[in-house]
């Protein structure tokens, strides 16, 4: 599933990260391919364990179901985009019960990324152990649109862009789990 270029950078947290490009594979690279690789896994023989798509506060309400939202980024796309979206993947240690895992995660998202930086994700969480996949921890994908979202319109792309998104969302997760993990 390598449709993203990794960020390297080495950050203080147990997360993954980096851009997934406007092209994948030498094609147009559509953001239901995208999300649709994370909630279908090793070629649709199992599936994510939960996800959920969150959009910025103000947002209008028509956005709040997945394939309305594809398809408004899609026609607002700009040609040639470069950037169409950011992953940034947080991982826990086994042993936690899912459903706390997918609410710190879902918090973190709600608060750094919607409310305060006006962008829509989708939150992908996997339990690579249910899968048979003992070795994998427990994580989960945020898939980041890399437009702030203003009502119903796709305005400028987000400044996570001019530097290592990787980084600086890391250090905002460390300071995350400090007060709420």
């Amino acid at each position: 599933m390598s449709d993203y270029k990794a960020d390297r950078t080495k950050v203080a947290a147990d997360v993954a990260g980096g851009i997934i490009p406007g092209e994948h594979r030498g094609r147009y690279n559509h953001t239901h391919e995208v999300i649709g690789r994370r909630l279908a896994l090793h070629e649709g023989s199992s599936s994510c364990h939960r996800h959920e798509l969150l959009i910025p506060p103000r947002a209008t309400d028509m956005l709040r179901d997945l394939s309305t939202i594809l398809q408004r980024y899609e026609g607002q796309r700009i040609p040639d985009t470069r950037d169409l979206m950011i992953l940034f993947t947080v991982r826990f240690e086994t042993g936690g019960t899912f459903h706390s895992q997918f609410e710190i995660a879902r918090s973190f998202a709600w608060t750094k990324l919607c409310v305060e930086r006006a962008v829509p994700l989708v939150l992908v969480q996997h339990q690579p152990g249910l899968s048979g996949y003992a070795g994998g921890k427990p994580h989960c994908h945020l898939l980041i649109f890399a437009r702030e979202l203003h009502d119903s319109n796709f305005l400028g792309f987000t400044p996570l862009l001019k530097g290592p998104p990787k980084a600086v969302l890391a250090d905002e997760w460390v300071g995350w789990l400090a007060q709420h993990g």
